[in-house]
């Protein structure tokens, strides 16, 4: 298989997340009609649990594997990295079950005991065999990308949330009437299909590789060491990979319980609690597809650049990763907060859930800026450092969720504040442990927030003019939508006029017709 570049392999897995996420804010616009705000509340609060549990067992599977399948190729040693794809298998096959099991036997404590909402009981069941065939697609993936080749499992991705999609909304549609409750474990049992589908494909595709085979004999190391080396690296990043699911576990198990101290309903409660984490935090997590892109594929690019000693590409490619993260996170966070309710109101129909909205909105840059510093990390092979430093986010955020919610100014609201800075608390530990890994090699310089944050305030001055005016004319959606369209544009220019981009920047991005343009750019001097 031939190596993809790392723009490049973040660029299809950018788009694959794009459409992914695209398709999952799309359906939950019919599922929130459907189920409301406190179906979408049941739904949400056992989601997490499955999340929690699949990124013990495989969250670190991808990265573990994907390093030591690239080690194994700096050698030219492709029955090696077969051999780690076989070890591999073995061990998430028995992981994926007893995890699988875990999820099933325990649904009834954890909605009765975590949840504090039995009726969550269902949708824990029905989710449970997901884990068994999502940790068993982390692999394939993680083999892929050790090739530094992300089509495999962008294909995958978009596979898996189509089923996924067209599952959950079938089943809801035809359960509704049987109750909310089991309408919401149908719901939740779109992520069993999705999981199939995903490793179907994935096995087709390694089949028809011209890499499968199996024979182990040129194998320097056994079934034995391999397994045990994989449980070394993907330990730490499962640990990691616990983490936001756990956030999620510990907002749904106290967010709820401390509006209800400070004096709303368990109805009210549940769903408030629906519109930020089943509602806002679904469109946060948006513009995450890039960054999660950009550190999937940062992570076997770094390793190659460390392990044959080159220090300074590996600074370049994290100095670049760093850069493209401002470059896209700041201008998305400043439109989320200029146009929250007005994008609230085209997709959920509900202004309310602008509020919880606008006070995540800054988070969008912080948690990018994490996960391409976790990227980073990882490739240096300082596996366990990001779980540490996002564990420290998480009790932070934990601590002032508990504070904030009940605070008659805040609610909601403070869960979503002491989301934003857990993100930054987290970003900040490992941006600090990066440049002392890289012997001082990164400063202030490093993440050039002068020029994008100019021309993001630009793009919202011009935005909330252009919405302010019209909307009364066009209406919401359609003012909306031009918004949106109006502040990109506006948000491009200026990055070119105030020489925010350079034409390295975008020369290294697939596509011929863009090179084009990067040639037309420098004759017109907007480039350098």
């Amino acid at each position: 298989m031939v190596k993809q570049g790392l723009y490049k392999g973040t660029f299809i897995l950018a788009l694959a997340g794009f459409l992914t996420k695209l398709i999952g804010a799309l359906y939950r616009i019919p599922l929130a009609r459907l189920l409301g705000a406190e179906g979408m509340g049941l739904y949400q609060m056992a989601y997490p649990v499955y999340t929690m549990l699949l990124a013990l067992s495989a969250a670190g599977m991808p990265v573990a594997v994907s390093i030591l399948v690239a080690e194994k190729l700096s050698r030219n040693d492709l029955a090696g990295a077969n051999g780690v794809l076989r070890a591999s298998l073995v061990l998430m096959s028995l992981v994926g079950a007893v995890f699988s099991c875990a999820v099933y036997w325990g649904a009834g404590f954890a909605a009765k005991f975590i949840l504090h909402e039995p009726r969550a009981y269902f949708a824990i069941v029905a989710i449970a065999p997901a884990v068994f065939f999502s940790s068993l697609s982390a692999v394939f993936r993680g083999y892929f990308q050790g090739f530094q080749q992300m089509g495999p499992t962008a294909y995958s991705q978009i596979l898996e949330q189509l089923v996924r999609v067209s599952t959950v909304l079938v089943l809801v549609y035809f359960l509704l009437p049987t109750g909310l409750e089991i309408a919401a474990a149908g719901a939740a049992f779109g992520a069993v299909t999705g999981g199939i589908a995903s490793l179907l494909l994935l096995f087709i595709i390694f089949k028809n590789s011209g890499n499968r085979g199996f024979d182990g004999k040129s194998n320097r190391e056994g079934l034995l060491t391999i397994g045990l080396r994989l449980g070394g690296a993907a330990l730490p990043l499962s640990i990691g990979g616990i983490v936001l699911p756990l956030m999620q576990v510990v907002d749904a198990s106290i967010v709820p319980l401390r509006l209800q101290a400070a004096g709303y309903s368990p109805a009210e409660a549940t769903e408030q609690f629906g519109q930020l984490a089943g509602m806002a935090a679904t469109l946060i997590n948006l513009p995450a597809i890039v960054t999660v892109a950009l550190a999937t594929s940062l992570v076997p690019a770094v390793y190659e650049a460390f392990a044959v000693g080159n220090y300074h590409l590996v600074q370049n490619r994290i100095r670049r990763a760093l850069k493209v993260t401002i470059l896209l996170m700041v201008p998305a966070s400043l439109g989320l907060w200029a146009l929250a309710t007005p994008i609230s109101l085209l997709l959920y129909d509900l202004a309310e859930v602008g509020r919880p909205l606008r006070w995540l909105a800054p988070g969008v840059v912080f948690f990018g800026l994490y996960q391409v510093c976790a990227g980073a990390l990882q490739g240096l092979g300082k596996t366990y450092l990001p779980a540490i430093h996002l564990l420290v986010g998480v009790l932070v955020k934990s601590y002032l969720s508990y504070w904030l919610v009940t605070w008659p100014f805040l609610g909601i609201n403070g869960a979503a504040l002491a989301t934003v800075i857990g993100f930054l608390t987290a970003f900040m530990l490992n941006y600090k442990a990066l440049g002392r890994l890289t012997n001082s090699g990164f400063s202030r310089q490093s993440i050039p927030i002068a020029k994008p944050g100019t021309a993001a305030v630009l793009m919202v001055a011009l935005v909330y003019w252009f919405y302010s005016n019209l909307e009364p004319f066009w209406g919401n959606n359609i003012t909306t939508l031009a918004a949106v369209v109006l502040g990109a544009l506006t948000y491009l220019i200026a990055l070119l006029f105030l020489g925010a981009v350079e034409a390295d920047d975008l020369e290294q991005l697939p596509g011929n017709s863009l090179k084009r343009l990067v040639r037309l750019l420098k004759r017109l001097h907007l480039l350098k």
